[in-house]
């Protein structure tokens, strides 16, 4: 709860007392009082172990103890002071933000304003590489929840004047910082203005991670699909930044989003650059390839062996049918089982301690699959199937996209359960008038296929050598079209 707007008072004491209002029952808030010259009182106040009390103590209190009273009354107080992060509060609420926010603040008896001084020093995680995000050749830093730090890690590799962030403050009552990071001249004014919009609107107490940011201001709310990619690697941030994306950093979150994006950019991997041409037109194809098995092979299978058994080849149709003759439940009663059962072990592998979570693959895929065929409940075909299904999912480089494949692949069960491949080819259908209708940033959300754009097919579900990159993709509409300085 803030308080109205309380200019400081030249009293010292009525102005600690206004802040102790805000600040009760607050133990980890330390108010020094000191006495200056002249015998004049001050008060030092901050947050314990939010500051380096060695630079503290050395560029802040020291000096100030050791000037003259008048010039401590007077604004070009930091005129005297060594350190380069000063500033002067000249109300109440513009004090307390600051105290909270990590900085010290420095009150004295007979000056009408604060000095602020920021020397937050907050222990982080060490910069690693994102666990969720494996690469071989890429570099392996990875964004950490300190966003200075990654803001840091972005000028490390751009070092350029035009690498641009407007910062927002979020949360009524967190107050976090959430920063749009941009470079001036390559991304469109107008999507940046548009993103701005939308996170300035967002009216909530706090927002806890990027997902919950993600969800204020995605356009289509109900689709499954992600229209936001989510990223802890900084390799993969600075390369949409150089094709003229945008890209949004939370404090308290190691996860940046970046827009727009299209359906290709989450089967996309920064070691698709690293290495050879060839070899990696050919894994983007097999991720391709690993998403429409995941998509459609459990329901193929579920249609074909209620519906539309004809259509398998008599000696395969022979050992489906012995297969299928040991099982007690209908063909999609045996694929909800063995989904429930992929993601119940798939959820406690995440879950648990790494040393136990690695013998649950060993427990559900050998002794839970060898029982249940034993047991009637499901096929030695299907639990290979399951099996393929489950492989082609970890394919698919983004986590949330992932999930989205897995609603997919549900409703796609039951559709083929009720009508067949007439009901997989509807689903299919469907899932094609989505994703054309879809828009990321008012962006088109297939594109380069529709709107089809020749020229961005070399870095789509393909990649071609990157000498023939030598213009940025139209999906983020940038202003500078061209790489580089050359003209083609």
């Amino acid at each position: 709860m803030m308080f109205p707007k309380t200019s400081i008072s030249l009293n010292l004491f009525d102005n600690l007392n206004t802040i102790d209002r805000y600040i009760d029952d607050c133990p980890d808030i330390v108010k020094k009082t000191i006495m200056l010259k002249e015998m004049k009182k001050g008060c030092f106040i901050f947050i314990k172990d939010f500051v380096n009390n060695d630079l503290l103590q050395r560029d802040f209190i020291k000096p100030l103890m050791a000037m003259d009273y008048s010039i401590l009354c007077s604004k070009e107080i930091i005129d005297y002071l060594p350190s380069s992060n000063l500033s002067l509060g000249d109300d109440i609420n513009t004090v307390v933000k600051a105290i909270m926010d990590g900085k010290t603040v420095f009150l004295v008896e007979g000056a009408s304003f604060a000095v602020i001084c920021n020397m937050i020093e907050i222990k982080d995680r060490a910069i690693s590489e994102p666990i969720g995000e494996k690469n071989v050749r890429s570099p392996h830093d990875g964004f950490i929840e300190s966003l200075d730090t990654n803001i840091t890690l972005l000028r490390r590799n751009i070092k350029n004047h035009n690498l641009k962030i407007k910062t927002i403050v979020l949360g009524t009552i967190t107050n976090q910082s959430i920063s749009i990071v941009y470079i001036k001249g390559i991304a469109n004014p107008e999507l940046i203005n548009t993103l701005y919009n939308k996170i300035t609107s967002i009216d909530t107490d706090g927002v806890l991670s990027s997902g919950s940011v993600q969800q204020f201001i995605t356009d289509s709310k109900y689709s499954i699909f992600p229209q936001y990619l989510s990223t802890q690697r900084v390799d993969k941030t600075l390369a949409a930044l150089l094709e003229g994306r945008i890209v949004i950093l939370l404090d308290g979150t190691p996860h940046a989003l970046i827009a727009p994006v299209s359906f290709f950019s989450f089967l996309q991997s920064p070691d698709d650059y690293s290495s050879n041409w060839i070899s990696s037109t050919l894994i983007r194809l097999v991720r391709i390839l690993g998403l429409i098995i995941t998509l459609i092979l459990p329901g193929l299978y579920i249609a074909i062996t209620s519906f539309h058994y004809y259509l398998v080849p008599l000696n395969l149709l022979v050992q489906l049918g012995q297969s299928r003759s040991k099982v007690a439940f209908p063909p999609i009663v045996e694929a909800i089982l063995m989904e429930l059962t992929i993601q119940m072990l798939k959820e406690a592998a995440i879950r648990l301690p790494t040393y136990i979570g690695s013998t649950i693959g060993v427990v559900g895929g050998i002794i839970i699959g060898q029982a249940a065929v034993e047991a009637g409940i499901v096929s030695n075909l299907f639990i290979i199937i399951i099996g393929i299904t489950t492989i082609a999912s970890f394919i698919i480089p983004s986590y949330e996209f992932g999930l989205g494949t897995l609603v997919l692949r549900i409703g796609i069960l039951f559709m083929s359960s009720l009508f067949g491949i007439i009901g997989l080819i509807v689903c299919l259908v469907v899932l094609l008038m989505h994703l054309l209708s879809l828009e990321s940033l008012g962006q088109p959300y297939f594109m380069p296929i529709l709107p089809f754009k020749l020229s961005d097919l070399k870095d789509s579900f393909i990649r071609l050598p990157v000498q023939f990159m030598k213009r940025r993709p139209h999906m983020p509409n940038p202003i500078d079209k061209k790489r580089g300085n050359k003209d083609e």
